[in-house]
C-alpha cells in the first residue's frame, strides 16, 4: 500500500490534500481521483457554475503520479 494524496485545482485555486489516503497501486488512485474530480465538478454545476475547469492532481511521497482534468461549458440558448 502507498500513500496518495489529491490536490484539487480549480482555475488559480488549489487545495493541498496534507493526509492523503493508503490505497494499493496507482489504478486505485485514479479511480479515487475520478471519484473526487466528478463530486466537485457535480457541486458546481448544481450551484450554477457555468464555466469552470477542474483538476485532481495525485502524488505519493515520490512526486506526483497522475492528473485528471475536466472543462464544463453551459449555456443557455433560450428560456422558454
Amino acid at each position: 500500500m502507498a500513500q496518495y494524496f489529491f490536490d484539487l485545482r480549480s482555475f488559480d485555486a488549489v487545495s493541498h490534500d496534507e493526509e492523503g489516503i493508503e490505497l494499493p497501486n496507482a489504478e486505485a488512485a485514479h479511480g479515487a481521483a475520478l471519484h473526487a474530480l466528478l463530486s466537485t465538478a457535480g457541486e458546481a454545476v448544481i450551484e450554477g457554475s457555468l464555466h469552470q475547469r477542474f483538476a485532481v492532481e495525485v502524488r505519493d511521497w515520490a512526486g506526483p503520479v497522475l492528473e485528471i482534468v475536466a472543462d464544463f461549458h453551459s449555456k443557455i440558448f433560450r428560456t422558454q
